[in-house]
């Protein structure tokens, strides 16, 4: 979940042990790389999901962006994950996670 202020990493409850893992490994990363995206400096935190994460075990389809299209905004993406997914930096992070973008909150 991402606010004004805050961008909340969610770790399924089968990987809890994980997130202190990536909290101690982080060493500001994440915060500079969603800084950057964002255009603005955010707080990152870390939270146990209440729920287990349903796997699709499916690839996810390639997100094909036209070479004409204009620089990721986040003011055009606004709440809509399409438009955010677009963003290769995004992207990367929902990769490394295997992760979904549930709900955004500008």
């Amino acid at each position: 979940m991402i606010t004004e202020t805050t961008l909340t990493i969610g770790f399924d409850p089968e990987f809890s042990g994980v997130m202190e893992e990536v909290q101690f490994l982080d060493h500001g990363g994440l915060h500079k790389l969603f800084s950057k995206i964002l255009g603005r400096s955010i707080r990152i935190d870390y939270e146990v999901m209440k729920q287990s994460v349903t796997w699709s075990h499916h690839e996810p389809e390639p997100v094909v962006v036209a070479e004409t299209s204009q620089p990721f905004s986040t003011k055009v993406a606004g709440n809509n994950p399409e438009e955010w997914v677009k963003n290769e930096a995004v992207r990367h992070v929902l990769e490394i996670f295997h992760g979904d973008i549930k709900e955004i909150q500008l």
